[in-house]
């Protein structure tokens, strides 16, 4: 855990915590040997995460390209 911290500026409870949401959420996996925790993707996971992200960006862009062509049909009505 300590190498995964390293290159962030957050103290490592912070970063622990993190890492805690993360598995609950299933997207890593964690196995402790000793005193050493090691993490793992779940890539299955994260394959799901992207998905759902993908289906929002998707829609978000069909809302805001509406959006914009409202507001040009909107300035174009517009009395100059």
């Amino acid at each position: 855990m300590s190498e995964l911290a390293a290159p962030y500026k957050m103290a490592l409870p912070s970063f622990l915590a993190h890492l805690r949401v993360l598995e609950d959420c299933g997207l890593v996996s964690s196995r402790k040997q000793g005193r050493v925790r090691t993490y793992r993707l779940a890539p299955e996971r994260l394959k799901l995460a992207e998905d759902w992200l993908g289906r929002q960006r998707t829609m978000w862009e069909r809302r805001l390209d509406r959006l914009d062509s409202y507001l040009m049909a909107i300035k174009e009505e517009e009395p100059e």
